[in-house]
């Protein structure tokens, strides 16, 4: 901004000047500051010693060029101020346009946070779904998993489940009785555990069930007499994986001692048959010479040893295949009553291999045991007479 022909009073009159203000762009140390400009014009005496007349006395031509001036001014603000005016409405229309888009943009931003919400609201349905199927599926295997604790506490049998590596992963408490089991020791090797089992070669059979995947049964005896039997299968998973081994240990302690009495009191009934005078002879139920007394076997030149184990039919060739005998023997077997199954004087004849043609006269009785019928039979010799 410029005003020329300012009056200014100073110590010695008046002065005339022109001022000028500019604002700073640069340096940037002094940038928005104003800077004010006096300078000096020619002043008459006159006015100087301010015996002049007044403003409204000055000549005609200076007061019109100074509102000439003042005109110009005013002319080039409003024309600034216009100009300033229409790039203001470009702006804003140009904010306008930008706001219109933005608001456009947030509604389609609404639109997909509605959508986002929605699917939000489904997916958050479905997971409920879910959850309450996965609670309804743990609370299945809980109470699979505390029915199978309690059948396998039940059963008092010793069970060990083992990993690929011989690791223990669980183990029944009735194991205990065998190899001194703690739940400190699940996660070690069963090989760094004492056994109370006469069976040092347990993970050697272990590893050799794992190589082949095939079960292994066993019967071994602990260190404190009992027995036991051991069985040993591979551990599959519901998608038929290995995934280690399983062992379990079932006390037969009093089968044990049931087969040796009954191996006992059998050699004692061989013994007491085999010792008997009269020639008797005793078949199973498919007719087979299970013992015979030395007696029978020299009556007609057999060896106890060999007999053993052969069909009646075969002895002699065929001597012993009457079929009277066939059918009053198969007679015995069929018996339900204890009073049936008997019978006496059956007598035959036949060729026997090295002894020639004899006549022989046989009773049969079944075997009872507490007055009923078991399957072996006995076959007795009443009499053998040489046919000329």
């Amino acid at each position: 901004m410029k005003r020329e022909g300012v009056r200014v009073r100073t110590d010695s009159g008046y002065q005339l000047l022109n001022l000028t203000v500019k604002l700073l762009d640069e340096p940037e140390a002094l940038a928005g500051l104003l800077l004010v400009l006096f300078e000096d014009q020619p002043t008459s005496r006159r006015i100087r010693s301010g015996r002049s007349r007044s403003d409204a006395d000055l000549s005609r031509d200076a007061v019109v060029a100074a509102l000439d001036k003042e005109l110009q001014y005013t002319k080039h603000r409003l024309q600034t101020t216009v100009e300033e005016m229409e790039s203001s409405l470009e702006e804003l229309k140009s904010t306008n346009e930008e706001l219109q888009s933005a608001n456009e943009e947030l509604q389609s931003t609404n639109e997909e946070a509605m959508t986002n919400k929605e699917e939000m609201q489904s997916l958050n349905e479905e997971l409920m779904t879910l959850n309450m199927q996965y609670m309804s599926k743990t609370e299945e295997l809980s109470q699979a998993a505390n029915d199978m604790k309690n059948l396998l506490d039940s059963t008092e049998i010793g069970i060990i489940f083992l990993d690929n590596d011989l690791i223990i992963k669980r183990f029944t408490p009735p194991v205990g009785r065998i190899i001194p089991l703690l739940p400190a020791d699940v996660g070690r090797p069963i090989t760094h555990l004492a056994a109370n089992l006469r069976y040092e070669h347990l993970a050697q059979d272990v590893r050799q069930v794992l190589d082949r995947l095939s079960s292994l049964e066993t019967t071994i005896q602990a260190t404190s007499g009992e027995w036991y039997a051991v069985r040993i299968l591979p551990y599959r998973t519901l998608d038929n994986y290995i995934s280690g081994a399983v062992i379990t240990f079932t006390e037969v302690t009093s089968l044990k001692t049931l087969e040796a009495q009954l191996s006992a009191n059998s050699r004692l009934a061989e013994s007491i048959v085999e010792t008997i005078r009269e020639p008797v002879i005793v078949l199973d139920a498919e007719l087979r010479v299970l013992t015979l007394s030395r007696s029978f076997a020299t009556t007609f030149g057999l060896s106890v040893a060999a007999v053993k184990g052969q069909p009646l039919s075969q002895l002699h060739d065929g001597a012993w295949q009457d079929a009277t005998l066939r059918r009053a023997l198969r007679a015995l077997l069929a018996a339900a009553a204890a009073t049936a199954a008997a019978f006496d004087d059956l007598t035959w004849t036949a060729i026997f291999d090295g002894l020639g043609t004899r006549r022989v006269t046989v009773y049969g009785r079944r075997v009872q045991l507490d007055d009923q019928p078991t399957g072996p039979l006995l076959l007795g010799v009443q009499h053998v007479e040489e046919v000329a």
